[in-house]
């Protein structure tokens, strides 16, 4: 069994560095090329596989963009996770207004919730949760998703990744595969 993961195109938060999760922000003009240029790659080796989206706009316009004649299904429980009061905001903001809860979330960002923000072992639960379900079905599927849920996929299935080096560049894809429940990554963010 193949399983794509694929960040969703550039968004002006993005762009500005601003924190945010739920905020359903559209592609801007670099997210929708992003997009577009995968569209391009994948029509060399045409995928046939079930596509799957968190329920939020960036990632639904990239997976249309990149796979315009399949169906697509969204997930909620694909969401990036939500972070409260600091949604919308950069780093410098978090940290003026917030500096105490920003040096608690520095410290032990996997245990430190900021306020009205989903706790991470919440999101990581119902993200790893969700993505079981999708493993159980057997069968070749694309995931088009955010950052935070990829990274989650992947340092639960490849503990020797550091979570926070993940990088998972927008415009690019990795593949993994499954056999037996095994999993070997095949391609990194090509």
């Amino acid at each position: 069994m193949r399983i794509y993961l694929i960040r969703h195109g550039e968004t002006e938060y993005n762009r500005r560095r601003l924190f945010y999760g739920k905020s359903d922000i559209s592609l801007n003009e670099t997210g929708i090329e992003q997009a577009n240029w995968l569209a391009e790659k994948f029509k060399e080796g045409k995928i046939d596989a079930v596509i799957y989206t968190s329920s939020l706009r960036r990632t639904i316009e990239t997976a249309k963009l990149i796979f315009p004649n399949q169906p697509i299904i969204s997930l909620e429980d694909l969401d990036e996770k939500d972070f409260g009061l600091w949604e919308g905001m950069s780093a410098d903001q978090i940290n003026t207004e917030y500096p105490v809860e920003w040096e608690k979330w520095l410290l032990s960002p996997f245990e430190y919730t900021p306020k009205n923000a989903e706790k991470f072992s919440v999101f990581q639960n119902r993200v790893l949760s969700c993505f079981n379900d999708l493993l159980q079905k057997k069968e070749d599927f694309v995931l088009v998703g955010h950052l935070g849920v990829l990274r989650t996929i992947l340092k639960t299935y490849f503990s020797e990744l550091n979570f926070w080096e993940i990088d998972l560049e927008q415009g690019n894809y990795t593949v993994m595969e499954s056999e037996n429940s095994r999993f070997k990554i095949i391609k990194w963010n090509s």
